[in-house]
């Protein structure tokens, strides 16, 4: 997918995955790009290939870690096709975020 076919606006961690100790960081990010598709109604569809290049490791580590997301049941695997893999998260979180802070940056113009 090219990152102009999603409006993508960043990625909140919630606070569940942030302080999880059971998967390492490249596995919680690999997660939350998934799940930042799966949420909106789009099909996640990336080669490990694609997968190592964005998160800079290797294909081998995007296969340990997306083993590793599946049997946490943190996301399945809808279908694969030998070259794209198709995941969608199994994850859902609320939102609920209350009033905004004040913060003391001022934004320049």
């Amino acid at each position: 997918m090219k990152p102009e076919e999603r409006n993508f606006q960043g990625i909140w961690i919630p606070r569940a995955i942030y302080l999880n100790t059971e998967v390492n960081w490249y596995a919680k990010i690999l997660f939350l790009e998934i799940h930042s598709f799966t949420e909106n109604g789009m099909e996640c569809y990336m080669s490990n290939k694609y997968i190592a290049s964005f998160l800079h490791i290797s294909e081998r580590q995007v296969s340990r870690y997306i083993s590793q997301l599946k049997s946490l049941g943190w996301i399945e695997e809808t279908s694969f096709n030998g070259r794209k893999r198709f995941l969608r998260s199994l994850i859902h979180f609320g939102y609920d975020t209350g009033d905004p802070d004040m913060t003391l940056i001022a934004w320049k113009h």
